[in-house]
């Protein structure tokens, strides 16, 4: 139920009990990505989320469907907004990518 970095006891990644939602920080914005959700560039979401200075100090997560058929971010009952990326299905892997490289562009990361 571990996967553990090799040549060494270091945990990388490890399966965890439901609900995930115990596993979250107190007062978390939970979004969920879906291309049933409301249509959003990425870049400018992120900026309105991270407005104020008082937002960049909450925590933030997103839900990020990894499966062929169906959308788990939005059937999840404790996500509390949906959004769309993209008018085009993406993989899981790049709807990772747009998220992180819109934080990067917020936090001027070179």
């Amino acid at each position: 139920m571990k996967i553990r970095a090799a040549g060494s006891s270091v945990t990388l990644m490890k399966v965890i009990k439901n609900p995930v939602t115990a596993h979250l920080p107190l007062g978390v914005k939970k979004i969920g990505t879906s291309t049933k959700g409301k249509l959003i560039r990425m870049g400018d979401y992120v900026k309105e989320l991270m407005g104020t200075e008082e937002q960049q100090k909450k925590p933030i997560v997103f839900v990020i469907g990894a499966v062929s058929v169906g959308n788990p971010a939005m059937e999840n009952e404790y996500i509390d907004e949906c959004v769309c990326i993209s008018n085009y299905s993406l993989s899981a892997a790049c709807v990772c990518s747009k998220v992180c490289e819109a934080f990067e562009d917020l936090w001027r990361v070179l």
